[in-house]
């Protein structure tokens, strides 16, 4: 195993962030980083050889972040760092699908990552998407899921695209009850890494888990922000964390 340090500067470019932010995938320490040395591992060290529990070809719909295979940085919570060419992951199983350098389809469960960087298809050197594990939300019995994160800075919005499984009333025609998947959005915070999920989007739910004053809901009175959605809640947190700063 080498220890190596890496240096990759890339840039977030999200649909919720309006800025570019450059961020060091070599470090671990910090949401957004600087230098440090990590071990980079071989990918096939890692997880088991997929078993297919469920046959996805009779359910409409998917379970993955995205159809296709995606290049991916995975942060382990043990330090290491495994760069991997093929990932998708499955967002009903909580799992990381991935591709060794054997092509042999591999999983990992999410509880072993820190943190998930998907690079965009189309331009691997953009980030797509940064996906950090914390316990499911939704289903707690399936440990930890991966939760996309939508800002950067001390207080952060996380969101748990979860992919839930619909098991319809029998069709005789068919033979069989159909199966589909479809997607339910469930949010979360961070406050100086403290997470706290959130059963609503709305004032009473987020100023005391943020730690507000009176300033900040001047700001919101002002702003006509409610934070009924997710626009208004990464609003206010651009203001809140640029005021911390």
């Amino acid at each position: 195993m080498k220890k190596i340090s890496i240096i990759v500067i890339i840039v977030l470019i999200s649909n919720s962030i309006n800025s570019q932010i450059t961020m060091d995938v070599g470090n671990q320490s910090s949401s957004w980083g600087s230098t440090n040395a990590v071990n980079v591992i071989d990918p096939s060290t890692l997880g088991k050889k997929k078993v297919e529990l469920i046959n996805y070809s009779d359910i409409e719909g998917s379970p993955y972040n995205s159809p296709k295979w995606s290049k991916g940085f995975l942060y382990l919570k043990n330090g290491n760092l495994v760069k991997i060419d093929r990932i998708k992951l499955n967002m009903y199983t909580n799992e990381v699908d991935y591709m060794n350098s054997n092509n042999v389809e591999m999983v990992l469960e999410a509880f072993n990552f820190k943190r998930v960087i998907v690079m965009k298809q189309e331009d691997t050197s953009h980030i797509a998407a940064i996906y950090e594990s914390y316990p499911d939300m939704f289903d707690a019995s399936k440990g930890e899921a991966f939760y996309r994160v939508l800002n950067g800075g001390t207080v952060q919005l996380y969101a748990l695209e979860k992919a839930i499984l619909k098991t319809g009333a029998y069709d005789p025609l068919l033979g069989k009850d159909p199966k589909s998947f479809y997607t339910k959005k469930f949010y979360a915070l961070t406050n100086s890494g403290a997470f706290s999920p959130l059963k609503i989007l709305d004032r009473n739910t987020i100023l005391p888990l943020v730690k507000s004053h009176q300033v900040d809901e001047d700001w919101l009175d002002g702003s006509r922000n409610k934070l009924k959605n997710e626009k208004e809640v990464l609003s206010f947190f651009d203001y809140f964390n640029t005021k911390k700063n």
